[in-house]
């Protein structure tokens, strides 16, 4: 065999080994963004049940969720820095979660749920309050814009009268 064709036999491998090293690539990159994807729903969800966990062990944070739904404006100033933490954490986890779904991070069944869980959160007028007195010049734009959207919805009959604790508190509590 000649030096040429040494030389040839070198190119061909080489071509094959980087094609076996770009695809395996392809496949570490795929493994990683649905691991990520996981990782990012995971986290969301994580968040909504440490709030939940932290309303449900805590007497003053209960006291403060379960006035702060029934209306935001009149309470008083340590409940309202203690619910405004609690709506804070829920929108926040909502805008992160909506966020990701924009960028296909999520599924969409996800993202829809969250939707759900914003909507009745706003049925309480507490939140409804939180919302338009520090809400709209707290999150970014194009959140803003999909609570209100959600909120227009809420008009119509999508959202049942009685929504599920914590996300609806009845005034009836």
């Amino acid at each position: 065999m000649t030096i040429s064709e040494l030389g040839s036999v070198g190119e061909l491998i080489g071509a094959i080994a980087t094609v076996a090293t770009l695809l395996y690539l392809a496949l570490q990159i795929r493994a990683n963004t649905l691991a990520d994807k996981y990782k990012a729903i995971n986290d969301i969800i994580d968040r909504i049940v440490g709030w939940q966990s932290r309303i449900a062990n805590s007497t003053d944070l209960m006291e403060a969720w379960i006035q702060g739904t029934k209306s935001y404006n009149d309470l008083q100033i340590e409940n309202k820095l203690r619910f405004s933490a609690i709506v804070f954490d829920i929108f926040t986890a909502c805008e992160a979660c909506l966020e990701a779904a924009k960028h296909g991070g999520i599924k969409s069944e996800s993202s829809n749920a969250v939707k759900v869980i914003i909507g009745y959160l706003l049925k309480n007028q507490g939140v409804q309050e939180y919302w338009i007195s520090v809400g709209l010049d707290t999150y970014a734009k194009d959140f803003v814009d999909q609570v209100n959207l959600i909120r227009e919805d809420m008009k119509s009959d999508s959202y049942n009268e009685n929504g599920p604790l914590p996300f609806h508190m009845p005034l009836t509590i």
